[in-house]
């Protein structure tokens, strides 16, 4: 092979060599392949400019009083609570919006230092004019990022998507249900020792005709009841009787006692940390 021949295949063999290093073949879609720089690639990626910081909370709010759902019958409050956990103030903006329903304008705030404010159902319907029983949606809160707000964070710049460079606030949402239509409280009752004379129904058992016994029934104050017409309810109701056998049905009232009872606490709560999303 002649020196001219060694020359030109050594020049193209390290133009190969540095092509290699410096571009990288990538697949696409489809099949086709394209060669770019990828370390350029990933550090433009990485700084991409964050224009907007976005907390998207759920609500629940009002009464569902049958089975029509979308959750259980009951009572639902939400409180959604916002912290300013840093030393400067943040402006904020934030709207809702309603299942099937349109967004609505967006509501300005600026939270000072440390600074601590919520937005609860009541609100909620205010904004959204929605007076239905039920209502529920989201609440998108924003936080417009102004020149040098993420300086203090990470340096002026950070990865788009990743919430623990750009957690500026604190926000949690606070759900609670509740079955009643009023809170627990203590009520009167009445514990009344009885004895069954005489059943004719044959519905009720025979080993317990005789016998001493007591039930407790529900009572108000200032109230003026009969106990025995308690207790023959409270037996129709439990044997199935008809009026003509609970009229037929004997029983003798023993003693009558008041005592105290509590209402059955069925409520629930639960507490949710909204975590940022960045958008550029």
């Amino acid at each position: 092979m002649s020196r001219q021949k060694v020359v030109a295949v050594v020049s193209i063999a390290a133009a190969a060599a540095i092509l290699a290093a410096v571009f990288s073949v990538l697949p696409m879609q489809g099949g086709m392949t394209i060669a770019t720089n990828s370390s350029a690639s990933q550090q433009d990626k990485s700084t991409q400019q964050i224009r907007n910081i976005i907390y998207n909370a759920k609500f629940e709010c009002g009464t569902i009083s049958g089975n029509e759902g979308p959750l259980r019958p009951g009572h639902y409050d939400t409180d959604i609570g916002i912290l300013n956990k840093q030393d400067f103030p943040v402006k904020i903006q934030w709207s809702a919006t309603a299942n099937d329903g349109m967004n609505t304008n967006s509501i300005l705030k600026s939270l000072q230092p440390q600074g601590v404010t919520d937005i609860v159902c009541k609100d909620l319907r205010q904004v959204l004019g929605n007076d239905r029983s039920f209502v529920e949606g989201f609440v998108m809160i924003n936080v417009p990022v102004e020149p040098g707000l993420l300086g203090s964070l990470s340096n002026g710049s950070a990865v788009l998507g990743r919430s623990e460079d750009i957690n500026i606030l604190e926000v949690q949402a606070f759900y609670t249900a509740n079955a009643l239509d009023e809170l627990p409280h203590n009520t009167l009752v009445d514990k009344i020792t009885f004895t069954i004379v005489n059943d004719t129904s044959g519905k009720i058992p025979v080993e317990i005709i005789g016998k001493v016994l007591d039930t407790t029934v529900p009572s108000t104050m200032n109230e003026i009841s009969e106990p025995e017409s308690k207790v023959k309810g409270a037996l129709a109701k439990k044997y199935g009787l008809s009026e003509q056998e609970l009229a037929d049905l004997q029983i003798e009232i023993q003693n009558v006692g008041i005592g105290v009872g509590t209402m059955i606490d069925d409520h629930a709560i639960s507490l949710s940390k909204i975590m940022p999303q960045a958008s550029g």
